[in-house]
């Protein structure tokens, strides 16, 4: 069980790290050449890994045509959220998009009541509340000011915002996706594949722009925060999977979301964002993701 909470607590450091990570890696740079590099250095990470799989196991890679051309849909899914969470740190607070992000669970909490996966019940909906009101609390302001409850439309207003709710949107619905296609594929051969729009679709974006030069010179003007970037975010997805080895998902899901209040403190100390009044809101949306998620 030891080794379980040790995976556990990596993946919530690396959960909180990314979004941070994230800022420093695209900020003032061509976000389609952050986002490309970002995960393009996870899929070689995946690969790695995959390769590894291989020489072990030599039935690996059976079944792959049989859900292969499905992954599509999730692949350009992810790539939205990709390039849409990667735009919307780059410009916007850590602080306050990251707890942004738990609308998300709200969505996917609304999918599975609409395929009968899950009955509408009181918990969860008091989860719902929960991060509604955590949402409406994320103000600008260095003390909490309640005249601003449920103040959405400054929410909305901000640099980024509207992007991290379309990666919300987007990684909920390829998670569903991936729930209804149940493929039978490896985890870590699963996410090289449908990681892979999002590399292309960057790739095909700065080509477009004649701006593929812009990969390289990122890569060399800032290795060390792509290496830790890939390290802790993409990493925290293999813990993720080490994990599930002693916990189910509904232990391990809710407890990864305390990585939240890292992205927040380093928001401050890496961005000097005002983070004070921020603590009681993202409170409010963690515990509202876990009554979901639980």
């Amino acid at each position: 069980m030891h080794f379980g909470l040790i995976y556990l607590a990596g993946r919530i450091i690396g959960m909180g790290l990314e979004r941070p990570l994230v800022k420093r890696l695209a900020v003032g740079r061509d976000p389609s050449a952050a986002t490309t590099l970002y995960v393009g250095l996870g899929e070689l990470f995946f690969a790695a890994i995959i390769a590894f799989q291989a020489l072990r196991q030599p039935g690996y890679f059976d079944g792959l045509l049989a859900w292969l051309p499905l992954a599509l849909i999730p692949g350009l899914l992810y790539a939205v959220s990709f390039h849409t969470f990667i735009r919307a740190m780059r410009v916007g607070e850590v602080s306050l998009l990251t707890p942004l992000f738990a609308t998300g669970f709200i969505m996917m909490y609304a999918y599975d009541v609409a395929a009968g996966f899950q009955p509408l019940s009181w918990l969860p909906l008091s989860g719902v509340l929960l991060v509604s009101v955590g949402v409406g609390f994320l103000h600008p302001a260095h003390e909490m000011d309640w005249r601003r409850l449920l103040n959405l439309g400054w929410v909305l207003k901000q640099p980024g915002a509207v992007l991290m709710l379309l990666n919300a949107f987007s990684v909920a619905t390829g998670r569903f996706i991936d729930k209804t296609l149940a493929p039978t594929a490896p985890p870590e051969l699963y996410a090289l594949v449908v990681n892979a729009p999002a590399v292309l679709i960057g790739l095909a974006l700065l080509s477009a722009r004649r701006n593929l030069t812009a990969l390289p010179k990122l890569l060399g003007e800032r290795l060390g925060i792509a290496v830790a970037l890939v390290f802790f975010g993409q990493g925290a997805f293999l813990l993720l999977l080490f994990s599930l080895d002693y916990f189910p998902p509904s232990v391990v899901e809710p407890v990864t979301q305390l990585g939240v209040f890292i992205a927040i403190a380093f928001g401050g100390l890496w961005f000097g964002e005002p983070v004070r009044a921020r603590w009681l809101p993202s409170a409010m949306v963690v515990a509202g993701a876990v009554l979901l998620l639980v």
